[in-house]
């Protein structure tokens, strides 16, 4: 049928409704026809009709609420189709103002087990056939492969806007970060040493006046301990906020920094692995920032909860596919459970990958360590 292969083109689903029911009507010869959709919770969202005047519409009010025998269609497994529906004991009557019908074909709209909606027509001079019923379940299939295209392309619309939102927010964050980094780092790391150089001075000075002043001098020089310590941790905490590298050099200066200073202060060896990527490799600023952030969860995670002796990070640049896969010998844990929990920052890695239309693995077993494995298109 012709109107049946049209819907395969067709996007707009108050456009497709329409020209079901009009094809559904013209081809068996009913004087009425109506279809509904159903939501999740069994009430009618949309609803089309064929052959009331408009008047009509406005005088019998409100739309069917899919009892009787249009709950029947709705529900049941096989067209229903009859003579004379008001001698039917399923047939609930109908609203005051709404014309007489009496020969019915109801075809339940669907897609496998997913019941989306019925298509019912009545008032055919001499009845409805056998013919008609083929034909009305055809269209009734197509109407319902239209319908959840429609609803499979809404869905993924909305969730593209979600990932564009998220991006955008989380592109704010770093934006933030960076900024709050290079403060931190040229003017709070500024400030520290210069203090470092009016201590150095101070600790000159007590030395060249001679003996009798060692107290001074060591709570000079504890001072210039503790501000350099300072220096030290405002550093690190720029660099785990935005790490400098990471926009100057790379991605994998930025992972081979990150895996040092995690090793250092942790006490596991961390070991960084290139296979067909350069050491000085540049990728999509979104891309590295996303590998990055992953990775400095992985390793994060180790180092706080793992208890391993070694952490590999391993970077395999496969045609147009990064994959990254950071494995530690530690305690392993359950990765389901956690994922679940939204515990250990995996949701985060998994919804991170998501923004440049990358996937997340975790595998973990008990006494066999983890692996995070994430791919990632380049271009």
């Amino acid at each position: 049928m012709r109107v049946a292969l049209d819907l395969a083109g067709e996007h707009d689903l108050d456009q497709i409704l329409e020209r079901v029911v009009v094809g559904a009507a013209e081809v068996t010869s009913a004087r009425y026809a109506a279809l509904g959709v159903y939501d999740q919770a069994g009430r009618i969202e949309h609803f089309v009709h064929h052959g009331l005047a408009a008047g009509t519409v406005e005088r019998i009010g409100d739309l069917p609420e899919g009892r009787g025998l249009l709950g029947e269609v709705m529900v049941g497994e096989a067209p229903i189709r009859l003579t004379d529906l008001t001698a039917d004991p399923r047939s609930c009557g109908f609203p005051n103002h709404h014309p007489p019908m009496h020969s019915f074909l109801g075809v339940p709209v669907r897609r496998g087990e997913r019941r989306l909606g019925n298509l019912y027509l009545t008032e055919k001079s001499d009845g409805f056939d056998e013919q008609d019923e083929r034909r009305v379940v055809v269209l009734a299939a197509f109407a319902a492969a239209a319908v959840e295209s429609v609803r499979l392309a809404a869905a993924e619309e909305r969730a593209r806007a979600d990932r564009h939102l998220l991006s955008r927010v989380i592109g704010a964050q770093e934006a933030e970060r960076a900024r709050v980094s290079r403060d931190l780092h040229d003017q709070i790391g500024q400030s520290l040493t210069s203090v470092l150089l009016g201590q150095r001075l101070v600790l000159d000075a007590l030395d060249a006046r001679g003996p009798g002043l060692d107290e001074a001098r060591a709570r000079a020089e504890e001072v210039r301990r503790l501000v350099a310590d300072a220096l030290v941790e405002v550093r690190r905490l720029a660099f785990e906020l935005r790490p400098i590298v990471l926009d100057d050099v790379g991605l994998v200066a930025a992972v081979r920094r990150l895996a040092s200073d995690l090793a250092e202060r942790h006490g596991f060896d961390v070991r960084v692995t290139l296979d067909g990527l350069g050491e000085d490799t540049r990728l999509d600023t979104e891309v590295e920032t996303v590998v990055y952030r992953v990775v400095q969860e992985a390793l994060t995670n180790v180092a706080r909860h793992a208890a391993a002796n070694r952490a590999q990070v391993a970077f395999t640049l496969a045609g147009r596919v990064l994959l990254t896969d950071v494995v530690d010998d530690g305690t392993g844990f359950d990765a389901t459970a956690a994922l679940l929990d939204n515990s250990l920052g995996l949701t985060g890695m998994v919804e991170r990958a998501g923004l440049v239309d990358g996937r997340v693995e975790i595998s973990s077993k008990s006494g066999r360590g983890t692996t995070v494995h994430l791919e990632v298109p380049v271009a």
